[in-house]
């Protein structure tokens, strides 16, 4: 388990480090978009790093806990509950998209809009 959290560890470290090199060292030699796209995946890796850290340590504090959870998740019937919600929020989603690309296709807005959606 030390090992796994030092790897969770050394990905947030990995991670703010890329977000940090890519905002003060390679400010000049990198574009906006090159920029913003390292900060992004820098303050993602981060992000997943540290937490993934966390939940490890506190896996480690609370053994019992982490038994109870695992069975949890591996339950048949919570694993059907979260599929069929998986497949609801995607099918809403999905509706919510299309709606979304009838309004831009019958407003003023500019096509690149209806593009990104």
């Amino acid at each position: 388990m030390k090992k796994k959290t030092g790897i969770y560890l050394v990905i947030g470290i990995v991670g703010i480090a890329l977000a940090l090199s890519a905002r003060l060292l390679l400010q000049d030699s990198l574009s906006d978009s090159q920029s913003g796209a390292m900060i992004g995946i820098g303050a993602g890796l981060f992000g997943y790093g540290i937490a993934k850290w966390c939940v490890a340590l506190w896996g480690a504090k609370n053994p019992d806990l982490m038994k109870i959870n695992e069975i949890e998740e591996k339950d048949e019937r919570n694993q059907l509950i979260r599929n069929k919600a998986q497949a609801i929020s995607g099918e809403v989603l999905n509706w919510l998209l299309m709606a979304g690309a009838w309004v831009c296709v019958f407003s003023t807005h500019p096509y690149g809009l209806f593009l990104l959606l």
